[in-house]
């Protein structure tokens, strides 16, 4: 008996033990693994915590004004919570400014008034999600809409070399055959720069077949782009089966192999070693919609892009617009309403983005909603509104646009209604909508973009 109270007084010791160590670095360990969120057994003793909440409270300060009556009815107050208060707005793209007849997104908006009056130029927007958007959900929609309502070409924009989301994306056909190695945010193998798709692909003499299901006109005439990085100069690729000799000499690399006709192309790549991202098929002008989905990541993983990639792909004048929607998987816990450590880890990827791609402008799309057991009955998440507001500050203090696709999609209960409602608009893990629902969101996010385009029209 004395011997097993030893032993659970020892594991009661190192438990102990690890436990404060853990404390001590809450809340840099919570900055990469929200995991370690909260776990402070030190908290209600020691002073550092309560200076840690006040730095994290003066971060947000000009982000997160209060929402009284009577602060709303000071002047300069008044005018900041008026202007922060509008990320509560459904269906609209707010910039935080009191005039909000101006444009949220001028740039994007004037490209689209050159489409409208014949001109041939190309509006490129790079879609950053989770599994939300996995598949092409809701940009598929977007981009549609868009292409059909500009310049009536279309084109599905970039797909990888590989993906798991191959056997069910509609808006193109890949297969993938041969060797190949995938070093990616979650699995880094090598050090190449991982571009924006949060991959890099090396291959054995590995074979991409792509059509895409968006091209309806026959006739168009369709750019196919090869998009990797550095190879030598000696490198040959096949396409379509005929050898093609390519120049790749930078960290990101947008080579033309096929410009005609036709949906299709086939892709064999060398077997030697070359940075790979993917393939890009596009109309020679009008509206591109890339999208980038990576399962199962919060957004802070933006951060670990190559700064010269993000120079070069700047440089390059790549894109014009990137849309960021991430959030519902920092809510994994239904308990948790603090989101201060998701303030700290994706500020600095924001602040790294705007830095290094000072050309382009940028668009939060906030979390969608989404649901746990709470007793008998599911219900939004507790802690979404905190999320929100958090999103929002984000958004505010390095001066991006935001849209509130939560408030848009109906608010609170919403993923409840779509999941157990005759519809199936969700599914049934009460996280993802279903097609028919991405359709939704989809054109809820064109309507978004379609009022600021009516801004700009009138001014």
């Amino acid at each position: 008996m004395r011997n097993n109270n030893k032993k659970v007084l020892l594991f009661t010791a190192i438990s102990f033990f690890l436990l404060l160590t853990e404390s001590y670095f809450s809340d840099k360990l919570s900055s990469y693994w929200p995991l370690f969120q909260n776990i402070d057994i030190l908290s209600d003793i020691k002073p550092s915590s309560v200076g840690s909440q006040k730095s994290t409270q003066k971060a947000l300060q000009p982000t997160s004004p209060p929402h009284s009556p009577d602060s709303l009815r000071s002047s300069k107050a008044s005018s900041e919570n008026v202007s922060f208060n509008q990320y509560l707005l459904p269906g609209v793209i707010v910039d935080f400014k009191a005039d909000t007849t101006q444009s949220a997104l001028p740039k994007m908006m004037e490209k689209l008034a050159a489409l409208n009056r014949g001109e041939k130029v190309k509006l490129r927007i790079a879609w950053f999600g989770d599994s939300m958007i996995e598949g092409d959900l809701i940009t598929q929609t977007v981009r549609e809409l868009m292409q059909n309502q500009f310049s009536g070409n279309h084109g599905v924009g970039f797909i990888p070399f590989r993906s798991i989301t191959a056997g069910y994306r509609i808006s193109a056909t890949a297969r993938s055959v041969g060797s190949w190695l995938d070093d990616n945010f979650k699995n880094r193998l090598f050090q190449e720069p991982l571009f924006f798709s949060g991959h890099v692909f090396y291959s054995n003499s590995g074979r991409l077949s792509l059509r895409d299901n968006t091209i309806k006109d026959s006739s168009q005439i369709v750019e196919k782009w090869l998009l990797c990085g550095p190879a030598d100069s000696n490198t040959v690729i096949k396409v379509n089966k005929s050898a093609r000799s390519i120049a790749a000499p930078s960290l990101f690399n947008r080579i033309l192999i096929e410009k005609a006709p036709g949906p299709s192309i086939e892709v064999t790549v060398p077997n030697k070693q070359i940075a790979l991202y993917g393939l890009s098929i596009e109309p020679e002008y009008g509206v591109m919609i890339d999208n980038f989905s990576f399962r199962g990541i919060s957004g802070f993983e933006l951060g670990k892009f190559d700064a010269r990639l993000l120079d070069e792909i700047s440089q390059s004048g790549a894109y014009d617009l990137i849309v960021l929607q991430y959030g519902v998987n920092v809510m994994f816990r239904s308990r948790d309403n603090n989101y201060d450590y998701y303030f700290r880890g994706m500020d600095p990827a924001l602040k790294k983005l705007k830095q290094h791609l000072p050309n382009t402008e940028f668009l939060i799309v906030s979390t969608f909603d989404r649901a746990f057991p709470y007793g008998q009955k599911w219900k939004s998440a507790v802690g979404i509104d905190s999320l929100l507001k958090i999103q929002a500050a984000l958004a505010y203090k390095n001066k991006i646009p935001f849209f509130n696709l939560y408030q848009t999609m109906g608010g609170n209960g919403t993923i409840v209604r779509w999941v157990e409602g005759g519809e199936q608009l969700a599914a049934k893990d009460y996280i993802h909508a279903s097609p028919k629902g991405a359709v939704i969101l989809g054109k809820q996010l064109y309507s978004a973009f379609m009022k600021d385009y009516q801004k700009k029209l009138r001014k």
